[in-house]
């Protein structure tokens, strides 16, 4: 249907057919920022990040190594420009001081300047994780199946600052596997969390020791999204791949509030920096916004199945501009049972006997019926009888 352009987007949402999309939360509205005929799975968006402190323009990067700008004063996109000519699959990309950082799962990150690579660093193969610390803009963090916790200064490519150490071995003596599929840094700390695919949640303090200095597991399955609780920071947000969302407390070692109405693996999760709200996404083709006040939640349709999220930091998206007009598809869930209840409600109901209320009546028609048949025979008994006693009397001189 034909809509207003919505002026103000507060979440940005990557597909894995490589469009973007646009949702404005106030009016449970999106859009598609790119054109519907350039849907490739080649193009599957696996990174978003600000181009800069405004918020205003979002760097894209598509799991082929390609490289956007879409800037919200023209809603245009930028020339994209490739990163790397080996046949890989990027995890993600960052920008510092303008330049591009970027990682593929063969390990190499680099440092881009005017499309040619200043600086390469080699984090070890069969990288699942990315991520850039959100006060010191220059280190990095990086991890992966069989590959440890690293964290780089991308300034400095010889060594790593920090490389983790594995857990002891378990119980039964044998070594525990290592596979961190996230990371994250907590701001003005020398701590970083990360998840992992054997469903753990750990905690690093890079200047106590190499090894964890919290570890906790939650449920059974590889856990695919983790982000911070802006105002508890021994709490964490985790999504894994059977759709289950739950914050974790991870100095107490146990779950404080789990979320339901996911269906499916989430693949991204983030806690908003100011509002009391989860934002996650995933499998389900759905955006889902949970309350940690109320565990009240919200569901909007985004048609595709979805990979990556970004917030803003502030969600004012109340101006919509009449002027142009763009095909917005929209479908809003507020609970499980969907909204056809005025559908239902006006539809004429039908009233059906049940199986066991057709064999009650069928059986009490059959009594009555017996009785029936019981009395008449019964009265014709006695006629008959009358009748013979008459007939016995007539033939012995008897007055009947």
């Amino acid at each position: 249907m034909a809509a207003p352009m919505l002026k103000v987007l507060d979440v940005f949402v990557g597909s894995e057919t490589g469009l973007l999309k646009g949702i404005n939360v106030s009016k449970a509205e999106w859009l598609n920022l790119h054109d519907t005929e350039s849907v490739d799975k080649s193009k599957e968006i696996v990174s978003l990040c600000w181009k800069d402190e405004t918020e205003t323009d979002v760097c894209i990067g598509s799991k082929n190594r390609t490289v956007t700008i879409w800037h919200s004063a023209t809603r245009t996109f930028s020339d994209s420009l490739i990163l790397g000519t080996e046949e890989s699959k990027l995890r993600g990309v960052r920008l510092l001081n303008g330049d591009y950082v970027s990682c593929v799962d063969t390990g190499l990150v680099r440092l881009w300047k005017d499309g040619e690579v200043e600086s390469e660093i080699n984090a070890g193969k069969d990288v699942f994780t990315f991520e850039q610390n959100p006060t010191e803009r220059n280190i990095f963090a990086t991890g992966g199946k069989e590959n440890e916790l690293k964290i780089w200064d991308i300034e400095l490519t010889e060594n790593p600052k920090f490389t983790a150490k594995n857990v002891r071995n378990d119980w039964l003596n044998l070594r525990v596997p290592v596979w961190v599929t996230c990371a994250r840094f907590l701001p003005k700390s020398e701590k970083i969390f990360t998840a992992t695919g054997h469903h753990q949640v750990r905690m690093y303090d890079l200047k106590a020791q190499r090894r964890p200095v919290l570890d906790m597991s939650f449920d059974e399955y590889p856990i695919t999204a983790l982000s911070l609780c802006p105002k508890n920071e021994n709490e964490v947000v985790v999504g894994n791949t059977v759709g289950k969302l739950a914050v974790l407390d991870i100095r107490k070692g146990r779950p404080v509030q789990v979320f339901r109405g996911l269906a499916g693996a989430i693949r991204a999760v983030q806690h908003h920096p100011t509002l009391p709200v989860i934002v996650s996404c995933g499998l389900d083709r759905y955006l889902h916004i949970h309350s940690t006040d109320d565990k009240s939640q919200q569901k909007i349709y985004l048609k595709s199945q979805l990979s990556v999220l970004l917030l803003k930091s502030s969600w004012d998206g109340n101006d919509v501009d009449n002027e142009e007009e763009v095909v917005v598809k929209t479908e809003v869930v507020s609970d499980e049972d969907g909204n056809d209840d005025e559908i239902w409600g006006n539809m004429e109901v039908v009233q059906t006997k049940t199986k066991r209320e057709d064999v009650k009546n069928s059986n009490n028609k059959k009594k009555i019926k017996r009785k029936q048949t019981g009395e008449e025979s019964g009265e014709f008994d006695k006629q008959s009888k009358s009748k013979n006693v008459k007939n016995k009397k007539r033939k012995t001189g008897i007055k009947a």
